[in-house]
Formats: structure tokens, C-alpha cells, sequence
């Protein structure tokens, strides 16, 4: 079951709070990394943990709040600074440092024109490895002067998915490039942009950025915009829904970006029939509805490695991968819909924010 945490006041006060609450899924998140970096990034735990000691600076530079919060978290936990922040370091470390090519989650974004009820839907299954099941946390995070958020995540990162009370919704998918360089890491990037109270300057939040890795990061407003942005280190382009349904994996779309020097690594095992397939079964809908989005997301074509992913029982514990949970974001009435598993067997529970 997803926990469900409420934190406010000034940056330190908000960690602490959250480490205190988060403390024992917190400590399960380590445990899993420790694992993951040794058995797919072939990286021990002290390497991690020093590899995220220069990004520090680059999070200060960009978001100082965050590192406060960062030191709140760990207080409220009982650790130290350095073991959250390599927490939240944890994609560069695993993808940037370690030249893994990241196959997992599909996303589906609907403009208005598109949407049974005329809203802005956004929406995707987290696909990762398995032994994240009961590390999610929903962070609600009052955080003047930005906007108010609900952020999606694992226990101990300070940004995720999510969705603010400007009407703005983020989702991601990873990415790979070859390398990645020193800047500010992904989870970092997210909070920035899901932080913003206009998807102009959410844009800006990742374009202006010193980006240290890869990600296509969604966003969809209430006002009806919605976008893909594709960005690796030193270049990005935006992809625009003009009017239609837009789905994405985990392979670069963008002209630009294919041809690009940074862009050449990504895996072949399932992104390309991810896409083909949603693709496929968003156009047999004239309107996509909250429900309809679901059973897409609940697509088994491929299995074990459709849009709703399954555990490959041939593969080691530590190699196995599946949906963690699947998401559909209601803009305009600032609705959460997540499931606690796989989109085909649970049923999604609503959070809304006020």
C-alpha cells in the first residue's frame, strides 16, 4: 500500500517531516539500491555513494531548498546527508555512470479534444525492477513560493511524477545516452518542474537546466497545453501533441535527438512495440475516457514485456522488472487516479488535491 505523507513549512522542517514519516520504506530503498547498483551497474554502494558527492553543488546552484531538504530527510530518518543524496543520484548513477539502457514505462497524454470529458488526461505505468513493490510514497508538499504538489515517488526522493494546484501534471519515462556529465540530476529536474505554476516556465525549469542525464518528461495542463520534452545533457526538443492523443517509451522520437551525438543508446527489447501498441489502441478510440486509458495500460501484447509489464520468471529476483503501478492524471479536477500493482489486477484509488 502507497503511504501517504503531508509536509510543510521551511525546506529542513519538510524533510524532516517526511524522514520521519518515510523512515522504514526509506531504509528499504537503500537495501534495493545496494542490490541494483552491484548487480546491474556493477557499482558497490560506497562507489554510489561517493560518485553523488560532486552533484551536490549542482542541486544548490539550481534548487538550494532541495539540499536543506535533503538534510531534513536524513535527519528525520537517522542518516546522513550523503545517503539520501545518493538516493536521489540514483539514475545517474545507475543510467549516466553506469551506460545502462533503460526499457521500461509507457506514457499516454490526451488534450482536450481528445478526452471524453474535455479535460487534459496524463498518464503512465511505472514499469521498474520488482523489488521497488512498497517502497511508494505520495509526497503532498506545501513549498512556498512554488506551487503545491503531489509527487509520486520512492521513499527518500525528493522529486517524482505528480501534479501541482496550478493545474500542471508531470510523468517521465527514462532514457540512456552513452554518458552522462556532472549537473543536476533527474529527480531534482522533476521537483524543479513540478514546481512551476505554468508550463511555460516548467519548460524553462528543464531547458535552462545544467542537465546531468536523459529523460522524456511529460507535461499537460489544465489550460489544454501538452508536451513531451526529450533532453540528454546538452540538447533537448519538445514534442507537441497538436491536438491528438501522444504516447511515448523509451526511445528517442525527435528528429533532432536520433540523429544527435548523445542519443545513440537505448534498448530494443520492448520500447518500439510499447509504442507501436498504445499507439494502436489509443486511435480505435474516438474519445479516451479515464477507464479507457486503463485498460490500455493494461495491454499484455509482448507479455511479460507489454505496456503493462510482468515478471520475467526465467530472470534472477534482482533482474526482474514490472507496471509497480500505473497512473491517469485528471488535470482539470486535480485527481490522481493509482493503482498499488499492475494496472489489469488493481483497481485505481483517487487522490485529489485541494
Amino acid at each position: 500500500m502507497h503511504q501517504y505523507i503531508k509536509v510543510s513549512g521551511t525546506p529542513y522542517e519538510r524533510g524532516f517531516q517526511y524522514g520521519s514519516q518515510a523512515k522504514e520504506r526509506i531504509y528499504k530503498v537503500i537495501e534495493e539500491y545496494k542490490v541494483l547498483f552491484e548487480k546491474e551497474a556493477f557499482i558497490t554502494w560506497d562507489k554510489a555513494y561517493e560518485l553523488s558527492k560532486p552533484y551536490r553543488k549542482e542541486i544548490e546552484k539550481y534548487r538550494p531548498d532541495l539540499v536543506e531538504e535533503m538534510k531534513g530527510i536524513a535527519d528525520g530518518a537517522g542518516l546522513d546527508f550523503n545517503t539520501i543524496l545518493t538516493l536521489n543520484c540514483r539514475s545517474e548513477i545507475m543510467f549516466a555512470k553506469a551506460d545502462i539502457a533503460e526499457d521500461a514505462c509507457t506514457t499516454i497524454g490526451v488534450p482536450p479534444e481528445a478526452s471524453e470529458n474535455g479535460h487534459t488526461l496524463l498518464a503512465q505505468n511505472w514499469d521498474w525492477w520488482s523489488m521497488g513493490y512498497g517502497t511508494t510514497v505520495l509526497l503532498e508538499v506545501e513549498q512556498k513560493p512554488f506551487a503545491k504538489a503531489i509527487i509520486i515517488t520512492e521513499a527518500g526522493l525528493v522529486g517524482g511524477k505528480g501534479l501541482n494546484d496550478c493545474g500542471i501534471a508531470l510523468s517521465m519515462n527514462a532514457m540512456s545516452v552513452k554518458k552522462g556529465k556532472l549537473g543536476v540530476p533527474l529527480q531534482v529536474l522533476l521537483r524543479g518542474a513540478l514546481s512551476c505554476k505554468t508550463i511555460p516556465k516548467a519548460i524553462d525549469a528543464i531547458a535552462k537546466a545544467n542537465r546531468a542525464g536523459s529523460a522524456c518528461v511529460g507535461l499537460a495542463g489544465a489550460d489544454g497545453l501538452l508536451l513531451f520534452i526529450e533532453y540528454a545533457p546538452n540538447d533537448l526538443d519538445i514534442l507537441l501533441s497538436e491536438g491528438e492523443p501522444c504516447c511515448h517509451s523509451n526511445h528517442w522520437l525527435s528528429l533532432k535527438m536520433i540523429l544527435g551525438p548523445e542519443a545513440k543508446n537505448y534498448s530494443y527489447n520492448s520500447t518500439f512495440i510499447r509504442l507501436d501498441r498504445a499507439r494502436r489502441l489509443v486511435k480505435k478510440e474516438d474519445k479516451l475516457s479515464v477507464e479507457k486509458i486503463f485498460e490500455i495500460l493494461s495491454d499484455h501484447a509482448g507479455y511479460p514485456d507489454g505496456v503493462c509489464r510482468h515478471d520475467d520468471e526465467t530472470l534472477p529476483i534482482y533482474h526482474r522488472h514490472s507496471s509497480v503501478w500505473s497512473m491517469v492524471i485528471d488535470v482539470n479536477e486535480k485527481i490522481i487516479y493509482l493503482t498499488e500493482g499492475t494496472p489489469c489486477k488493481f483497481k485505481p484509488k483517487e487522490y485529489k488535491l485541494y
